[in-house]
């Protein structure tokens, strides 16, 4: 197992952040330097998420005829920064996230986010579609934990979760999650702008700017602060007392780049009684022609549908059950017929195995009340264990996913998620490839383990970004 050193880090002093720079370029692979032609073929992109000090990773790929993957020359690219560390068997909420990387409109600039060193590292992405760091990466995130990314036209901005065990002073109170704002400059570099914190201890998981209005951005908050084994030093109890809540927010960002907060909403409780644990959030898209945002009711199985205005303001319209279990993250195809879901655990009462993705209609009068016409498990699941909630959980299970540019394949990221001493396997993150048939439907076509590619087994990857040119 690779060593692994801590430091909390907050917001840095100018010398000290010019000192961090100047060390990590000892250890980055490329040179710094500015890209001046587009990037040439068909690439993917995945973080691997190490925690080992300094040793977090882009791991890319040519996408080569059909669905084969070759990794390029120099891969895995060093971010110049660590992955969070989420060693709790199980927890709830640092790996919970999506978009923790992201690429320009132009495919000239990859943004990543390094969880434990609270930094954004930024690369031109070469003709080859290799990395190069571009000057002065990686940049401050103005917060600690950066879990999620959003570009809106020339404005970089950032999900600041604050969830990192190994932060624990900043988690109780030192620091507050926030989301912040940045100006891409035309080589790439970071202009801090402007923050909006959360005053409250709430998370923020994503941050996601509408399809239809590039002013208008969303923020999904998801906080799960329970003891559930009853052994505090298992599940990591962050907060001062027990809590399981969640919110959604919307925010404007004006031409100079500045977010400022319009409305914050519950989720509407969809069932009757209400159990004990709410109704909350995690996994946000929406719709490309219609005013509609689609939402992971993550403790109900449900997909949320809510309306929006050009002044922030939400209006749920319906909710919806999912065949899966846990649905988190969400993707809608171009052409806003059909979205896929990520339903983190198996079902039980399904038999499933392994986690699974849910095919929803929402084309026509479906996209306010999808319809669900399919559902999808990934294969090797690689046993389970039982996690700090006392539930069998398998070793490997789904997190992130990005439909490529052909509209042809989506692709699914897995994390290893038994992290325990007792896992003697270096296997469980996984990258699954799924052929999209003509009516939507998915049929897994390929699986890839990633320790060969350069993802440690300690490492969780987040992130799939592809890219055609």
């Amino acid at each position: 197992m690779q060593s692994i050193r801590r430091r909390t880090r907050s917001s840095l002093s100018a010398a000290a952040y010019v000192a961090t720079i100047a060390a990590a370029t000892l250890f980055l692979p490329v040179a710094l330097g500015t890209n001046t032609a587009f990037a040439k073929g068909k690439f993917l992109y995945i973080q691997s998420g190490n925690v080992a000090e300094g040793q977090n990773s882009i791991v890319a790929y040519e996408r080569a005829s059909g669905c084969e993957l070759v990794p390029l020359a120099g891969s895995p690219f060093l971010t110049g920064g660590t992955g969070i560390d989420n060693k709790t068997n199980g927890k709830l909420g640092p790996n919970d996230n999506d978009t923790p990387i992201i690429r320009s409109a132009d495919g000239r600039h990859l943004f990543a986010v390094n969880g434990h060193s609270n930094t954004i590292a930024v690369f031109d992405i070469a003709p080859g579609g290799t990395l190069c760091h571009v000057k002065g990466s990686p940049f401050p995130s103005m917060g600690i934990g950066p879990v999620s990314l959003a570009i809106s036209n020339d404005v970089l901005l950032v999900a600041n979760r604050n969830e990192d065990p190994f932060q624990r002073e900043e988690l109780r109170g030192a620091a507050l999650a926030n989301y912040a704002s940045f100006k891409i400059q035309t080589d790439g570099r970071l202009v801090f702008a402007s923050k909006v914190e959360l005053a409250d201890g709430q998370k923020p998981t994503q941050i996601f700017v509408s399809s239809r209005n590039s002013r208008l951005v969303f923020g999904n908050e998801f906080q799960v602060d329970v003891d559930f084994d009853g052994e505090g030093n298992v599940s990591q109890l962050f907060g001062t007392e027990p809590l399981v809540r969640g919110r959604l927010r919307t925010m404007l960002l004006n031409a100079a780049g500045v977010l400022t907060s319009c409305d914050t909403v519950a989720l509407k409780e969809t069932a009757r009684p209400a159990p004990e644990v709410p109704s909350i959030p995690l996994g946000l898209w929406d719709h490309p022609s219609k005013n509609l945002l689609y939402v992971g009711f993550v403790t109900r199985n449900e997909l949320g549908v809510y309306s929006y205005d050009d002044h922030g303001k939400l209006t749920f319209v319906s909710a919806v059950p999912s065949s899966g279990q846990d649905i988190c993250w969400l993707r809608v195809n171009r052409d806003g017929t059909r979205l896929y879901a990520v339903n983190n655990l198996p079902r039980g009462d399904a038999q499933d195995m392994a986690s699974t993705i849910t095919v929803f209609d929402i084309s026509n009068s479906s996209a306010e009340k999808p319809v669900e016409i399919s559902r999808v498990q990934l294969p090797m699941p690689l046993g389970t264990f039982v996690n700090n909630r006392n539930m069998p959980q398998p070793n490997s299970a789904a997190f992130q996913l990005d439909i490529d540019p052909s509209g042809q394949f989506l692709c699914v990221l897995s994390q290893r998620i038994d992290q325990t001493d007792g896992n003697r396997s270096d296997q469980g993150n996984i990258l699954h490839v799924l052929k999209i048939g003509a009516s939507g439907t998915l049929t897994v076509v390929m699986s890839r383990h990633l320790g060969p590619d350069g993802v440690h087994s300690t490492a969780r990857p987040q992130g799939i970004v592809t890219l055609d040119t």
